[in-house]
């Protein structure tokens, strides 16, 4: 099938700083772990073209990795305008970085407002080893609170539920765009 357009959205990857949204971008663009990435200054962006069946254009997610520093907060705001999804990610076996994600709600809908949205939790593969920090009932509350579409837990080192986590927010976005 020929395809005439392309539609872009932006979305943006949120969370504190060492959960492994750099990791979990590289593993979902190019299926690799990336074991030494660097604290993301500022911001990055990486382009993921999706082949939906249902829809005539080709789909470009322009994801945007922000810095989860605090020190970067002032900076963020201006990445977040045109953003029409979210991710929002937490480390399994970091209770802060769960804790503080309704702040990241905050600073984000107070910029642009409601969009679609999911939760991750990542580093799954490091639950055998570490006592995982976040119950279920936990998670589903914050998933609730936070208005996200799904949640999933993955592990950017071994590519689990990845793919998954992006899929779930590209078809959300499909459905409201």
């Amino acid at each position: 099938m020929h395809r005439s357009s392309q539609i872009t959205w932006k979305i943006i990857i949120v969370g504190n700083s060492g959960v492994g949204k750099t990791t979990l971008l590289h593993q979902y663009l190019s299926k690799k772990f990336k074991s030494k990435a660097e604290t993301t200054i500022g911001s990055n962006f990486f382009v993921k073209y999706l082949n939906i069946p249902e829809k005539k254009e080709l789909i470009a997610l322009q994801v945007w990795d922000l810095a989860g520093q605090e020190r970067f907060k002032w900076v963020r705001n201006a990445f977040y305008k045109g953003a029409k999804g979210i991710v929002y990610v937490f480390d399994l076996t970091d209770k802060n970085s769960f804790d503080v994600l309704m702040n990241w709600k905050h600073e984000v809908e107070n910029v642009i407002g409601l969009i679609p949205c999911v939760l991750v939790g990542n580093k799954l593969d490091l639950i055998d080893t570490i006592d995982r920090s976040i119950e279920n009932n936990e998670s589903d509350f914050l998933k609730r609170e936070l208005g996200a579409v799904a949640y999933i837990e993955t592990s950017a080192k071994l590519g689990t539920n990845v793919e998954e986590a992006f899929y779930n927010l590209a078809v959300e976005l499909i459905k409201k765009y």
